[in-house]
């Protein structure tokens, strides 16, 4: 089920298929769609849209990139998204899917259980590998833009529920090609276990958002039951949308935190055999066709 949350601009409807930007945003809406199996929301389908405590169901008439416009009336239609156009733009809209499941809605282990990335903030507790609590220190916030960003860097790597044991992931994980899984007692980052079955990088072409969890120390989390590291700062901080609230909060310096002593994987050619065999077999297992054996 595909969901999200964003704000709503209000269009002018010319009637020849074609849609003017306002550039007025009247309020916060949710979209939920009613398809329990997908993480996209497609053109024709009807989405759930609460806003101010209202809700109504609505038709998806087209995407246009960072979110969906959805029917009102015969003369006007509403985009709910992050990336509005400048008043007065003519557009017309996409009839491509909008994905909406990347680093938003990743359930991260804590205490009282699962919470989605997305809902935690400093002070929360969240579970580590082995067991113990630690305590957020900072979610960071980062907005990609496909157009504008290196694919390689930074369109997000999908791996598939059980693509590294039974259960592990225990849903699909999506996260950035840089961050770290740990696999056999070794950081692995993601863009080096890719084998284009059950672990790919993603094309997405409307904007996303990664979350990033800092605690007092770098950790390995539970991501979708997947040890995965918590942030450490690489001089990378001042690119999060919400940089200026972390220096509000802590200033323009800070204690640098030592990474995990273990080795680290940083492209494909380092992955260890056992791993990459480990990764084949498990694919295989769950029913994913190579492309040269297909």
């Amino acid at each position: 089920m595909a969901t999200f949350t964003a704000p709503v601009w209000v269009l002018i409807n010319n009637n020849d298929g074609t849609y003017e930007f306002t550039g007025t945003s009247a309020s916060t809406a949710t979209v939920t769609d009613n398809d329990a199996g997908s993480d996209e929301i497609v053109v024709g389908e009807i989405v759930t849209v609460t806003s101010d405590g209202n809700s109504a169901d609505l038709e998806v008439i087209g995407t246009i990139p960072g979110g969906i416009i959805v029917n009102v009336s015969a003369e006007n239609g509403v985009y709910i998204g992050t990336s509005p156009l400048p008043a007065g733009t003519i557009f017309t809209p996409s009839d491509d899917p909008f994905v909406v499941c990347f680093a938003e809605g990743t359930l991260i282990a804590t205490p009282g259980g699962e919470k989605a990335v997305e809902t935690l903030v400093a002070g929360d507790l969240v579970l580590t590998l082995d067991g113990s609590t630690r305590s957020v220190l900072w979610i960071g916030r980062q907005t990609i833009v496909p157009l504008f960003a290196d694919p390689l860097r930074s369109s997000p790597i999908r791996i598939a529920a059980g693509a590294f044991e039974e259960n592990i992931p225990t849903r699909d994980l999506y996260v950035s090609p840089d961050h770290g899984l740990m696999i056999d007692g070794v950081l692995i980052q993601a863009g080096a276990l890719v084998n284009g079955t059950s672990i790919v990088r993603t094309k997405p072409e409307a904007a996303f958002t990664y979350y990033h969890i800092e605690l007092q120390d770098h950790a390995l989390v539970l991501a979708e039951g997947a040890p995965a590291e918590t942030f450490v700062d690489n001089v990378t901080r001042r690119r999060f949308d919400n940089y200026a609230e972390y220096e509000a909060q802590f200033g323009p310096s800070w204690a640098r935190i030592p990474e995990l002593a273990m080795p680290r994987v940083k492209s494909a050619r380092q992955l260890p055999r056992a791993v990459r065999e480990t990764l084949a077999a498990r694919a295989a297992a769950l029913g994913f066709v190579s492309a040269a054996a297909a």
